[in-house]
């Protein structure tokens, strides 16, 4: 694990590329910050440009509220031990006006009043595509009906996203930036 004062196991960044300073920019701009996980994919300026680009367009350009988008984050960190992107997307969440008892529910959710149609259908989702097992059709069905065809190409795209995030950030053990504790 590491322990030290790194962003990350390959340490800090001490190199002067023009992609990582755009990338900086396009952060400070949309008034992010620079988190752990930007200081660790600057040591590939090529690929720090193409995943920031990526998840620029997640963000921007999907059809899933942003609440929902949020949740689905939160469900793919449990279901994949992402405990870095837990601590940053908690607080992203909570900001957003999402119910702390819905974050601290989200473990038991198929359990719990506290979801909406709208939630369940994205949750499930989340949860058939973590498993790697495939969506079973009822889901499908569900989702398509409720999102769309643009929604879940939008739903499928975040999840798988989130899945590979999660274990980028645990192979090259990123420090958490937030204080959110994987639940």
């Amino acid at each position: 694990m590491n322990t030290t004062t790194h962003p990350s196991r390959l340490g800090l960044y001490a190199g002067s590329d023009e992609r990582v300073d755009a990338a900086f920019t396009v952060i400070h701009g949309r008034g992010g910050e620079i988190l752990n996980i930007h200081k660790t994919l600057c040591h590939s300026p090529g690929m720090f440009r193409a995943m920031a680009t990526y998840a620029a367009a997640l963000r921007s350009e999907s059809a899933i509220a942003a609440q929902i988008r949020q949740l689905v984050v939160l469900r793919v960190c449990q279901l994949n031990s992402g405990a870095y992107e837990w601590s940053v997307h908690v607080g992203v969440t909570t900001k957003m006006g999402v119910p702390m008892a819905k974050i601290e529910a989200l473990r038991n959710w198929t359990e719990s009043d506290l979801y909406s149609d709208e939630e369940r259908a994205a949750l499930g989702f989340a949860d058939q595509t973590s498993a790697n097992t495939g969506v079973n059709e009822e889901t499908f069905q569900t989702a398509l009906k409720i999102f769309g065809a643009r929604g879940v190409v939008d739903l499928a795209a975040l999840v798988s996203w989130y899945v590979g995030n999660t274990r980028f950030a645990t192979a090259l053990e990123i420090v958490p930036d937030g204080p959110g504790v994987l639940e």
